[in-house]
């Protein structure tokens, strides 16, 4: 089933669905997004604890008092409670049961936050944590948040407790027994019709243990659901923006994920209502004899506008279906796949974008040169943003002041990309309001987001100047400059932070389709094979290293990096050949086709809905659109398992094409799901 993640009232999710077994990740969605978890950070107060006992420096039978400072309302019995005294083992079972307050600030204390902190790190968790007791109100000064963390690092701690990694065989039974314990099953486990009070075994077909966090802004769960086969870890986190409340639609997709989970165990939904609902489809099963003709009807859909696509065997190469194959046609971000093989071709998977600082020609004067790294974040470290794993400008900031103490002016040297800034085929409107493409400048913070979370959010005139004004505040307030045109700077390097690897990079652009992160990386690929960063360098060397990778491009028009201009122009078999080639595994278009999106999972919520959901995880693939085209490629599995790859362009250079163009071109690729054994 395919998931749709709902962004209304500023939410930001990160999910990950995985196979403890196997290892097979059944869902994701920004797994490595950092959000606020609320409670969920107890479970590394209560890890610490058995950790601890099974060190032999404490004991669960020991008996602790609640301090008059410790009471705090909120989630929790012990507040109702007359006894002002518990064993260790009460208050592990007091916060798994019904995650208490109360006994989180007791435990704490006699554990130790440095302790819990220490312990987490030690486990490998680098974004994920509890950071405080429970106050209420926050004073001045005090961690905004109690816990925080991502759903990759939280489903691989669950998925420790399961397998009891890390602790004795008798402490991991009782942290599983203190989960299992757990009564708020309102979100992935709302499923299931368990009893509140007593689920801690298999009921109703399976067995569920969860901790989850509750605050007016969040919604986290974490977890294991099991039958006697098959056993799956799961974190589910949202988080949305103070005053609005997105329970609703937070709460339905949650139970929508504990669905999916349920179908992967191949457990028996008990409410025939909603078990009809979810497996109603109006399209031919799969078990219907695959049929030529509806290929053809699907691939002369007029929705379609002046179609080009090309359908191949992916194994044999061998074409199956064809219109204007070698027509030169506008991308869109499919574009985005022959710039993300090139930068993994000439940049190198594991190469970070740096950004550093070096000194000045005075003292106390410092250089910030930037290399290109749209997504260098002004966002403190470990808070999330838009983008995956980024640099922090804090990080960059805290090694200039152990090094210089105080900074009297800061240097911009924005100029690796000067010149290039923006194409002037692009749409301005692109910046504000709809906010999808700022300057490509070599000096910015979050992509030049207003907000530095949402995805399309108003962009500036001057990315360069944000990021003076935030780094200068960070270090005191100095003067900020821009370097001169022909200005020369040989000072020692005092600093520096880098990007993520190109691979991450590249996943990114596949996934959310970033412009900036993509026209950033083609004039990086440009540089590096000797060019500048202009549009007509990035055109001459991203055209050669696709020639490199054996395609056809002697027709092509590369603009951009991107795909956004109207003026780029690619056929149909060149992309169908590069995903032929990532298929079968070929160097960097193989690292390329490993990173797309697949539906079911990862990609993007609108694509393949309603009806067209019968593909569940049969296609990978690229999107893309523009005024002039809706754009699809990658590969679908057949119902009977063959593999085709395909490049299909809805495609309109007169009018604008509509929301129907993207749906025509959805129904095709389906119809190959359903009926591509028919080919050939």
């Amino acid at each position: 089933m395919t998931i749709e993640f709902p962004n209304d009232y500023g939410c930001r999710w990160s999910v990950l669905v995985r196979d403890i077994d196997t290892g097979e990740e059944l869902l994701s969605h920004r797994p490595d997004r950092v959000l606020s978890t609320a409670s969920i950070g107890k479970v590394f107060l209560l890890h610490r604890l058995l950790r601890e006992v099974d060190e032999g420096t404490r004991s669960l039978d020991e008996v602790v008092a609640r301090r008059p400072s410790e009471l705090i309302g909120g989630s929790g019995i012990w507040q109702l409670l007359q006894q002002p005294t518990f064993s260790l083992y009460d208050l592990g079972a007091f916060i798994g049961a019904v995650s208490d307050n109360s006994a989180t600030n007791t435990l704490a204390r006699v554990v130790g936050l440095d302790a819990v902190t220490e312990h987490t790190r030690a486990l490998g968790y680098e974004h994920s944590r509890l950071n405080d007791i429970i106050r209420w109100p926050i004073p001045p000064g005090m961690p905004p948040r109690l816990s925080e963390g991502n759903a990759s690092e939280l489903v691989d701690f669950v998925e420790r407790v399961q397998r009891g990694d890390d602790l004795s065989p008798a402490s991991a039974d009782v942290l599983r027994g203190w989960f299992g314990a757990g009564m708020d099953l309102s979100m992935v486990g709302s499923v299931f019709d368990l009893d509140g009070p007593d689920h801690n075994t298999f009921d109703n077909g399976v067995w569920f243990w969860n901790k989850t966090g509750t605050v007016s802004t969040v919604r986290a769960d974490i977890g294991v659901v099991m039958t006697p086969t098959r056993r799956i870890a799961f974190a589910a986190l949202a988080q949305w923006d103070r005053g609005e409340d997105a329970r609703g639609p937070v709460l339905e997709t949650m139970a929508e994920i504990g669905l999916l989970i349920g179908d992967a165990l191949g457990w028996v939904d008990p409410r025939p209502k909603r078990r009809e609902l979810h497996a109603r489809t109006p399209l031919a099963p799969p078990t219907a004899a695959p049929s030529l003709e509806r290929i053809q009807a699907a691939a002369g859909d007029a929705r379609l506008r002046d179609a080009r696509y090309l359908v191949l065997d992916a194994a044999s190469g061998e074409e199956l279906l064809a219109r204007k194959p070698d027509e030169p046609t506008p991308t869109a971000s499919v574009m985005k796949t022959l710039t993300g093989a090139a930068a993994l071709r000439v940049l190198g998977p594991e190469h970070r974008i740096p950004t550093r600082v070096l000194a000045g020609a005075e003292p106390g004067e410092i250089v910030l040169v930037g290399g290109g790294d749209v997504t260098l974040s002004r966002v403190p470290s470990g808070e999330p943003t838009f983008y995956p794993h980024p640099a922090h400008l804090d990080e960059l900031a805290a090694q200039v002041r152990e090094r210089v103490g105080e900074v009297t002016r800061v240097v911009l040297d924005d100029r690796l990309f000067a010149g290039a800034e923006w194409h002037p085929s692009w749409d301005t409107e692109g910046r504000a309001p709809e906010g999808y493409i700022p300057f490509i400048s070599a000096l910015q913070v979050d992509g030049d987001r207003d907000d530095p979370v949402l995805d399309d959010s108003p962009r500036t005139d001057n990315p360069v100047a944000r990021l003076g004004k935030h780094f200068s505040a960070l270090l005191g307030g100095p003067e900020v400059r821009r370097a001169g045109t022909d200005e020369r700077f040989a000072g020692e390097e005092l600093a520096r932070v880098e990007s993520a690897p190109v691979e991450q990079l590249v996943r990114e652009i596949l996934r959310s389709s970033d412009n900036a992160l993509s026209e950033a990386l083609g004039k990086l690929v440009a540089i590096a094979r000797g060019g500048d960063a202009s549009f007509a360098s990035v055109h001459r060397e991203l055209t050669a290293v696709a020639a490199e990778l054996g395609l056809d491009v002697t027709s092509a028009n590369i603009v951009d990096g991107s795909g956004l201009s109207d003026e780029n122009r690619v056929t149909p078999r060149t992309i169908a050949e590069l995903m032929r080639r990532g298929h079968r595994g070929d160097g960097p278009a193989g690292l390329m086709f490993e990173r797309l999106m697949r539906t079911g999972s990862t990609m993007s919520a609108n694509r393949f809905v309603g009806a067209d959901r019968v593909v569940g995880d049969a296609v990978a693939a690229k999107t893309g659109y523009i005024n002039s085209v809706h754009s699809l490629a990658g590969v679908v599995r057949t119902v009977g398992g063959r593999e085709l790859v395909f490049a299909v362009f809805g495609c309109d250079l007169e009018v604008p094409v509509e929301p129907s163009t993207r749906q025509a071109v959805d129904d095709l690729v389906t119809r190959l799901h359903l009926d591509g054994d028919a080919l050939g």
